[in-house]
């Protein structure tokens, strides 16, 4: 089939109408159809200057606006911070008449170079406080704000139940669902369900919730069963592009099912809710005319006899986005209607698209050198443009690089190369969550898992499962300690494994405790011994000869979540006191004395000065750090001690690990941080060496071959020395790890 691929959309039949920009604003976001027939839309501010979002009510007829309000007018937007720059993808409307809606973030503050909300991500002056949720009336322009939901966190997607009550959205930040109870402000977090940010949900009509992750994994949430399922459907792009593949776009059918396709790469997948047997009726591109580059859907909408209409913006020539139609359901192929380029103002990318009683096509642009404006289209006349059609007036558009720090900006842990393990692939995203990894004869081992204790095995040379087992069906592991060759685990029902990695298997041991209930494990005496803790402090020596743990005497653990305990050789531990306080305990001689020097601490913080991680380097020298994020040495004797500061503005060092005789790798950062990697060494001192994340908009990731990850909450870290390997671990649902050759310190 041959397309004129210059020709316009014939403007005969279409209606301009700009949008206010300004002041800077070039993005919408939101384009809503209420159930009686008004027309909502919201105006955005996209990377380059400190806006705030502005709701207009909008008349297809005529196109006149409205303005109803300005967040910046409702909301207090501190200066310093991220402000409020979109209302995205979350109008909804309330039985009453009213609207309800989310602001979310893609700008910088006034005093910053560029929109960087992950580098800001806790600063509690330059950040972003968080997304605000809004009830507004149409007709007065009365908003009440709900406040901040989840703090720090930028809501980039949300919609209503079929109950009122409840307001579902995503978070952009971490990847996680939520729900908003509108009568008693209570929020429920149902953990991570992308990878990273996912802006789309969808309804079938029994009130069922659809998503999908960043990678296009679909999932369903069930709100009569309370849950979400992971449906093992995925998108597909016909040339492999592991780029952004998140379900964009979805419509309810005459039959009763949901037509639903992904952002980059796209093809169009029929579900059906109740088999959820899924169709797939091929890519969106023009038949005949395959993209060389990757290509990106914009809008989608369809008509009174359900033929859709949807954006198509392609990389291979420098042309705006072109409308497209499709009668799928009918069994037709997608047809070119002609380039989005009115009078010249050439559309890069089309956000929203929605039909009005009349059969008008109302199309959204965004992003462009004319941005914002509605191009709308008496869609019915428009047919395929032959070859004599006239070609668009097209004048080369190149957008800003948004960019203004370059490489300074850049998180990610720089090495040699990196591969994304993705344990989400391979089973139930419930089971994912990583708790300890081992390594062994060129393989990765993973214990992990929710309800049960799960062991991954991988290569360490390319991304394939080479084998799951399920160790104990009982309880996910709670904490492990690798004993010799093998590991121990602690399960949530309170049975102590032994997994063998030889045999691939985990048997129980300790069964007979008389009574001792244990909490948590604190690392290896031997070959054969390790330490662990009850609830109430007390520590105990416990052995693979299967005798009960033996109570050592004189000495307790710190009982809050994450207080760490040094090993220092078989004989002595060293643990935090009361407050700044740190001891020695002999368990030989079964006394303990405290320490002539104390934990760092931040003045009038003494009490967050428990020791949270530490490794012993190869002289003796002791490197610790606090539930505050203070690091700190101790010389062999324990008699020194040096103070190093903090890496971010809260959160804790854990999980250290030798790195070689003379450096130490760490985790910065709790369950609600933004986890990093950090090192240490005499030589190069205290050193950030950035987040797991793999993500293809730095250039020198973009051509990865490997999937796309963001670990908010590290869980463990590996370290295959005789490899050059670096693994790095997620302790979230929806988990993977990432595997890093020859990582590089900063410099």
């Amino acid at each position: 089939m041959e397309h004129n691929l210059l020709a316009a959309i014939p403007e005969l039949f279409t209606r301009f109408v700009q949008l206010p920009n300004d002041k800077g604003h070039n993005a919408v976001w939101d384009f809503r159809r209420s159930p009686d027939n008004r027309y909502f839309i919201s105006v955005c501010g996209e990377n380059e200057k400190p806006l705030t979002a502005l709701l207009y009510e909008y008349d297809p007829d005529t196109g006149d606006l409205r303005l109803i309000f300005d967040v910046a007018r409702v909301w207090i937007v501190d200066a310093e911070q991220m402000p409020p720059s979109k209302i995205h993808t979350s109008i909804d409307f309330l039985p009453d008449g009213k609207l309800i809606m989310a602001t979310h973030n893609t700008a910088p503050a006034p005093g910053h170079k560029q929109w960087m909300y992950e580098q800001h991500y806790e600063h509690p002056w330059e950040g972003y406080p968080g997304s605000i949720v809004m009830i507004v009336d149409p007709d007065t322009g009365d908003v009440r704000t709900r406040g901040i939901p989840v703090p720090r966190e930028s809501i980039y997607g949300g919609m209503l139940g079929n109950d009122p009550r409840y307001y579902y959205f995503l978070g952009y930040m971490r990847g996680h669902f939520y729900r908003l109870d509108l009568e008693t402000n209570e929020v429920r977090d149902y953990g991570k369900v992308s990878e990273f940010s996912s802006c789309r949900l969808a309804k079938d009509e029994r009130g069922r919730l659809y998503g999908s992750s960043y990678t296009g994994g679909l999932w369903r949430y069930d709100p009569v069963a309370d849950r979400i399922e992971d449906l093992k459907i995925s998108f597909e792009s016909p040339n492999g592009t592991k780029y952004r593949r998140q379900f964009i776009f979805a419509l309810n059918s005459p039959r009763n099912t949901l037509l639903l396709v992904d952002n980059t790469d796209g093809e169009l997948i029929e579900l059906h809710p109740d088999t959820l047997e899924a169709t797939r009726h091929g890519p969106i591109h023009l038949p005949g005319d395959k993209p060389q580059n990757m290509y990106l859907i914009g809008g989608l909408a369809a008509d009174e006899r359900f033929v859709l209409y949807y954006g198509l913006k392609t990389y291979d020539a420098n042309l705006p986005i072109r409308l497209v139609r499709w009668d799928v359901l009918n069994g037709g192929k997608p047809e070119n209607l002609g380039l989005v380029s009115p009078g010249g103002k050439a559309s890069q990318y089309i956000c929203e698209m929605l039909f009005d009683c009349n059969g008008w096509l109302h199309m959204v642009d965004v992003c462009g050198e004319h941005s914002p404006y509605i191009l709308a289209v008496d869609a019915g006349k428009l047919q395929p443009p032959g070859p004599d059609a006239p070609k668009a007036h097209i004048e080369p558009y190149a957008e800003p690089d948004w960019n203004g720090v370059g490489e300074a900006a850049y998180m990610h842990i720089a090495a040699e190369t990196v591969r994304t393990l993705p344990l989400h692939r391979f089973m139930d995203w419930s089971e994912t969550a990583v708790a300890h990894l081992h390594l062994r004869n060129g393989q990765v081992f993973a214990i992990g898992g929710g309800k049960e204790t799960r062991l991954t095995v991988f290569g360490c040379t390319d991304e394939k499962r080479l084998q799951i087992a399920v160790l104990y069906d009982g309880g996910g592991p709670v904490s492990c300690a690798d004993v010799g060759g093998r590991t121990v685990v602690l399960t949530s029902d309170g049975c102590m494994l032994l997994v063998d990695y030889a045999a691939g298997q985990g048997r129980p041991i300790l069964t007979e405790r008389a009574g001792v209930s244990l909490a948590r494990l604190h690392g290896s005496l031997g070959e054969e011994r390790w330490l662990a803790s009850d609830r109430e402090g007390g520590l105990y020596v416990c052995g693979l000869d299967g005798i009960r743990p033996q109570p050592l005497e004189h000495v307790r653990v710190r009982t809050e979540a994450g207080s760490h305990i040094v090993v220092l050789d078989d004989k002595r531990i060293l643990l935090s006191g009361r407050d700044d306080e740190l001891l020695v305990y002999d368990m030989e001689r079964g006394c303990g004395e405290k320490l002539a020097v104390k934990a760092p601490s931040i003045r009038g913080r003494a009490f967050r000065a428990t020791v949270s991680g530490g490794a012993v380097l190869g002289d003796g020298t002791v490197v610790a750090g606090t539930q505050d994020g203070l690091l700190f040495t101790l010389s062999p004797d324990l008699g020194r001690k040096t103070s190093y500061g903090r890496l971010f503005s809260a959160g804790p060092l854990r999980n250290m690990i030798r790195y070689g005789d003379e450096a130490v790798l760490g985790i910065y950062g709790g369950y609600r941080d933004a986890g990093h990697v950090f090192h240490y060494s005499r030589a190069s001192g205290f050193v950030d060496w950035g987040r797991p994340r793999v993500i293809k908009d730095n250039p020198e990731l973009y051509a990865l071959d490997t999937e796309w990850a963001s670990i908010h909450y590290i869980s463990c870290l590996a370290h295959a020395q005789q490899d050059e390997m670096l693994y790095v671990a997620s302790g979230e649902q929806y988990g993977c790890m990432i595997r890093y050759k020859k990582p590089a310190c900063p410099r």
